[in-house]
């Protein structure tokens, strides 16, 4: 079985700010900056044989960090961007409850099938995070492989193993510069007998 290390970004001042980042490109913040170090130092001793980054600035920084013990490459991939928000892009919750009160809600009770305006559904990100993985499971087969992408993708990663609906979407918490760790069948199947969790949102290394 491939073993995928999945680690969301550092912090930017968008999350600080709790706004909606989608595919905004937005760097890191000095804090997340140095999260990224942590999460760096944290994987160390780990060995990959591949580094797979959303192409989104504040991804790739993360991944760079890493990547500066392990002498691999990082390849960044638009797939493993986080969900596309459209309009929402660069507003926060209360903002979009305000300017967008029959479109927001209907997202939030069924992202499946409901795109923001000029955004995806949570069932497109699904598709294009979880096909792209398969991939480099199937090139990657009983290998470890880094994988620094958004809290969006990684969920879709968890809800694929655990075949969960929409409603256990939010049920994650995915915070800056964690780590989460799980075996993905090498036949590339997300659901097949060889793919579980191994750890969700590991934040010792930043405390």
């Amino acid at each position: 079985m491939a073993r995928i290390f999945l680690v969301r970004h550092g912090e930017t001042l968008w999350n600080r700010s709790f706004l909606y980042q989608g595919q905004r490109d937005i760097p890191l913040s000095e804090r997340g900056r140095e999260q990224a170090k942590r999460v760096a130092k944290a994987l160390e001793s780990q060995k990959f044989s591949a580094i797979y980054s959303s192409d989104l600035k504040r991804a790739c920084e993360t991944a760079c960090e890493i990547a500066k013990f392990h002498n691999i490459d990082v390849a960044c991939v638009k797939d493993l961007r986080e969900i596309n928000f459209g309009k929402w892009e660069g507003h926060s919750y209360v903002e979009l409850q305000e300017k967008y009160p029959a479109e927001f809600s209907k997202w939030l009770n069924d992202p499946f099938e409901t795109r923001p305006p000029e955004g995806e559904n949570l069932r497109e990100l699904i598709q294009r995070v979880v096909d792209f993985l398969k991939k480099v499971v199937i090139e990657h087969q009983s290998e470890d492989v880094l994988v620094v992408t958004h809290a969006g993708p990684i969920r879709a990663v968890l809800m694929s193993i655990l075949e969960l609906g929409a409603e256990h979407y939010w049920k994650f918490k995915i915070s800056n510069a964690s780590i989460t760790v799980v075996n993905w069948d090498d036949s590339g199947d997300v659901g097949g007998d060889g793919s579980f969790i191994i750890k969700v949102n590991e934040t010792a290394h930043l405390e």
